[in-house]
């Protein structure tokens, strides 16, 4: 009998490692989508001649419309399955990338663009309601700890490729590639399990439905400071790394060539990758992982400071920014981990989608405060104390949280 139920329990476990393995590929997928046409731009201006307000169309075509399908789908996902939304994204955005890829105009590459902003949410808004749906609680934060280490490398792979085959090849080169991964994200979807019923929202698809779901989660007071403290973080991430890198290269590292810049870079990404991988056994030590979360969001606020004072020296700025994203990627991890538990497994869907609603507004504002404070102050000075505003509330929120959950 003790041998069956170790078979058993090594086979749930094989199943969980495949789901995570899985989750990783459809993590990787967004962010090197999303990162992915800021080095390819240069390439698709050179090729199609494109004029400033034309490549402005290019990079907002997708935010737009994938704002608008992450609060649709939702309820949708949760009516339908995470599995079959996996499936369908994939195989939607590798014929949208594979247009992208053959186009030869800026407006079909703005369409082919805005449909993958339709499809990639798909994918997007699945994945941690997946991983809530698969792994069992006790494994939770550490699955989506490994599953967030797909960020920085998604981050460092679409900028290596990026400038390096769009230079030496071509830019459709890294679209091609892009689209293949998607295709094989698709096949291996087919291969979850069945999930549990649970999981499955029995209600009928209805403008009452979608008022309820999007109401009930940004009104709950369990839901509602979590994505609050999202929303002031993501502002923060941004308005710090909007124009970090312009920086770098005209100011805080301009004595030095591109190549020490694009190091720096590497360098603090690599730092990302260990936070989102040492998250669940850092979380451990704490009595509630949103604590460490506010602790790290109060540690960023601090650590930014440092950038304006090491203009000049590679060394500070790799640790300043190293520091940054280790900080970055470990909450991403914890705070998305966590908000899986806090609806019932047939809203997984609809808050999933409302989170990435609310990373990407956060993260188009904090995009334009950094464009604006980069004007008041090149010493980036504006945009540090910005950043760390940011931090700050979003800190104060979490511990807040915590302390909440603690008392009850």
């Amino acid at each position: 009998m003790e041998v069956v139920w170790q078979c058993h329990a090594h086979a749930h476990k094989g199943e969980h490692v495949l789901v995570t393995g899985i989750l990783w590929i459809a993590f990787f997928i967004i962010n090197f989508n999303v990162v992915m046409m800021i080095p390819l731009l240069p390439f698709i201006q050179r090729d199609l001649h494109l004029s400033s307000s034309e490549s402005g169309w290019i990079l907002a075509a997708f935010p737009v419309v994938a704002l608008i399908s992450n609060l649709a789908l939702g309820p949708l996902i949760d009516r339908f399955g995470r599995k079959l939304f996996i499936t369908v994204g994939g195989a939607a955005c590798c014929c949208t990338l594979l247009i992208t890829a053959a186009s030869y105009s800026a407006s079909m590459i703005v369409l082919s663009r805005a449909a993958t902003g339709l499809f990639m949410p798909m994918i997007g808004a699945s994945i941690f309601a997946a991983l809530a749906d698969y792994v069992p609680e006790p494994n939770r934060t550490r699955a989506a700890g490994y599953v967030t280490t797909a960020a920085p490398i998604a981050f460092l792979c679409s900028l290596s490729m990026g400038v390096v085959v769009g230079g030496l090849l071509s830019w459709q080169v890294t679209v091609i590639g892009l689209a293949l991964v998607c295709a094989a994200l698709a096949g291996l979807a087919l291969t979850f399990p069945t999930p549990p019923s649970a999981s499955l929202s029995s209600s009928r698809i209805s403008r009452a439905m979608y008022k309820e779901r999007l109401t009930s989660l940004s009104a709950s007071p369990g839901t509602r400071p979590l994505m609050a403290a999202y929303f002031c973080w993501s502002i923060g991430v941004y308005v710090f790394l909007g124009l970090y890198p312009s920086w770098l290269v005209q100011h805080g590292l301009s004595s030095f060539g591109v190549d020490t810049v694009g190091s720096v870079i590497f360098i603090g990404e690599v730092g990302g990758l260990f936070g989102a991988m040492l998250s669940a056994r850092l979380a451990s030590r704490f009595n509630n992982p949103l604590r460490l979360c506010a602790v790290a969001s109060m540690a960023i606020a601090l650590v930014v400071q440092v950038i304006p004072w090491g203009e000049g020296s590679p060394f500070t700025q790799g640790a300043a920014y190293m520091a940054f994203a280790f900080g970055r990627d470990l909450m991403l991890a914890l705070i998305l981990g966590d908000a899986m538990g806090l609806v019932e497994a047939s809203r997984r869907g609809s808050l999933n989608s409302s989170l990435n609603a609310v990373y990407q507004t956060g993260g188009t504002l904090g995009g334009l405060l950094s464009a604006w404070l980069y004007g008041l102050s090149t010493g980036y000075f504006a945009n540090v104390v910005g950043a760390s505003l940011a931090f700050v509330a979003s800190a104060v929120l979490l511990h807040g949280i915590s302390g909440a959950r603690i008392r009850s």
